[in-house]
């Protein structure tokens, strides 16, 4: 049961790391981020 519960706990934690890693970090005066805006904007405006 005991080695159970670390296997659970082990692949939990690596999951939590690659999710962390996939984060992609983004500025708000990033093009990328501007055009997201941009987008969403247009969409509201339908």
């Amino acid at each position: 049961m005991r080695l159970l519960r670390a296997f659970v706990d082990w692949i939990l934690r690596r999951r939590q790391t690659r999710l962390q890693q996939d984060v992609t970090q983004h500025s708000a005066d990033d093009p990328w981020v501007l055009q997201q805006i941009e987008k969403f904007e247009r969409e509201l405006k339908r």
